[in-house]
């Protein structure tokens, strides 16, 4: 929505990562995944494909997000739905 822009005119990448994450999850077996490959991510977020990468990576080992079993697909973890929450742009 609208709004989803204007914040992700003022947010990093590294949280549009999230947002998008977030907005664009889909439930598989009972567990929201997101089904973006990093190439579409980051073309939502408007980033190169290599930072984007190099973006995720950062938030997996920082405990932010998870790879699902399924190559390339993410999940958020508590910790990123907690910064979401602090940024109270989760519902």
């Amino acid at each position: 929505g609208k709004c989803m822009n204007d914040v992700l005119n003022f947010v990093n990448e590294k949280t549009k990562i999230l947002l998008v994450l977030k907005e664009k999850q889909i439930e598989i077996d009972g567990k929201k995944v997101c089904p973006l490959n990093q190439q579409e991510i980051a073309t939502l977020i408007d980033c190169g494909k290599v930072k984007t990468n190099q973006l995720m990576k950062e938030l997996a080992e920082e405990g932010y997000i998870q790879m699902a079993h399924a190559k390339g697909r993410y999940i958020i973890l508590d910790k990123g739905y907690d910064l979401l929450e602090k940024m109270s742009l989760s519902e």
